[in-house]
């Protein structure tokens, strides 16, 4: 089964943080949810651009990820270039893919979830 958590939301909207928590619950399933981090999103992993919610770092929160074997995040090669971002931004490892390779993974998955 292949789950994807698509963020779109800037990193202070309360979507961002639901998202993380549903990304983190699959994660301790075993499930490896595969993130797709789209638009305004990329700043949830841009280095410098940390948001912190109830004293928590969402950026801490996403180094979670790495401890539960899922794969890096999906960013869109296009989007990259329009927000002059290479992916040594990020605070992770990240994958590069196209619209196109990203929307054939997306209609290929058995979930969707997008926050």
């Amino acid at each position: 089964m292949s789950i994807f958590i698509v963020q779109s939301q800037q990193p202070d909207a309360l979507a961002t943080w639901h998202g993380q928590d549903m990304l983190l619950a699959l994660a301790t399933l075993e499930l490896n949810p595969q993130l797709v981090v789209l638009g305004e999103a990329l700043r949830q992993l841009q280095t410098g651009h940390d948001a912190r919610r109830h004293e928590r770092s969402l950026q801490k929160r996403y180094a979670l990820m790495e401890l539960y074997d899922c794969p890096p995040p999906l960013v869109v090669t296009e989007e990259l270039a329009q927000q002059q971002l290479n992916t040594e931004d990020f605070v992770c490892d990240v994958q590069t893919v196209s619209y196109s390779e990203l929307s054939q993974l997306l209609a290929s998955s058995s979930k969707v979830i997008r926050f």
